[in-house]
């Protein structure tokens, strides 16, 4: 069997401060077509595998957690591969994608019986984006990514841009509590819902005028060149250019798939990569 485990865009994201391990946030996710490709079969005994240009660490990998987590619970052998195509430490959740993808469909292979409320609380325990793509659609995500609103879907498009160098998401949180730059919480809400509604008039530079990162400073004070890169870009084609989640990569957003090819062609950076990408739903109903 094959599944596709999609990526994800931080369309808006502010970060309280920290309380305990973890940052409160409040942020608007899409899901797009960037996939890893998950290879299920059939076993006597359990497997995983990657099939990556990337080292993988096994010992915070999130599909090993999952893997323990449900055998702590459930008597059950699978053979897995990913095929990485999602470039790992670029804020765009392959990770985590992998680890709620697999937990969906496991569920449904083996029986479980788990409803939607129980996946995501499995999924909370192994990483605070993974309940997102329990839902797999764009939503709000809120408190320590354990919240999540599905919202409407209105198909957006992406060129995406990856550089060579990844960035942990931890050392961007770490330089986020070091410069000491949170946002207040409670003021945003209103700000995303009306990014939302010009989502669906399809009012692009008016929803640009609304999306945030507030990891933006945090990343760029790490690694200065995707700062230069973003305004380079940014100069060169006219259009708005984000932060992919806590980076390294950049992103841009359009109404029209070939608005995204005529930008793509104009753009020519040395050692990143370029993907274009779609909103996509594949939505977990609930049970």
């Amino acid at each position: 069997m094959l599944i596709k485990a999609p990526a994800k865009i931080n369309l808006f994201l502010e970060v309280g401060r920290k309380k305990g391990n973890l940052h409160e946030i409040f942020s608007l996710v899409d899901i797009v077509s960037l996939y890893d490709l998950i290879y299920l079969k059939p076993s006597k005994k359990t497997k995983i595998e990657f099939i990556s240009e990337w080292e993988i660490p096994k010992e915070s990998n999130t599909v090993y957690k999952l893997i323990s987590i449900l055998k702590n619970r459930f008597d059950f052998d699978i053979e897995i591969k990913i095929k990485k195509n999602i470039p790992p430490g670029t804020g765009l959740g392959g990770g985590s994608s992998n680890a709620g993808t697999l937990l969906i469909y496991l569920n449904k292979i083996f029986n479980f019986g788990l409803k939607i409320d129980e996946l995501v609380e499995i999924a909370k325990n192994i990483g605070s984006d993974t309940p997102l793509f329990i839902y797999q659609k764009r939503c709000i995500i809120k408190n320590f990514g354990d919240v999540v609103i599905p919202v409407s879907d209105f198909k957006l498009y992406y060129l995406i841009l990856i550089p060579e160098i990844s960035i942990k998401t931890k050392i961007v949180y770490d330089k986020l509590d070091q410069l000491g730059e949170y946002g207040n919480l409670t003021d945003f809400e209103d700000k995303v819902n009306i990014l939302i509604e010009e989502i669906k008039k399809g009012n692009i530079i008016e929803a640009e005028k609304n999306m945030f990162n507030r990891l933006e400073k945090a990343c760029f004070e790490i690694n200065e060149r995707i700062k230069e890169v973003k305004y380079e870009v940014e100069k060169l084609t006219g259009k708005r250019f984000f932060l992919t989640g806590s980076g390294s990569g950049l992103f841009s957003v359009f109404k029209e798939g070939e608005e995204v090819e005529k930008v793509r062609e104009m753009i020519f950076l040395d050692g990143w990569k370029k993907y274009e990408a779609e909103s996509v739903n594949f939505a977990c109903k609930r049970r």
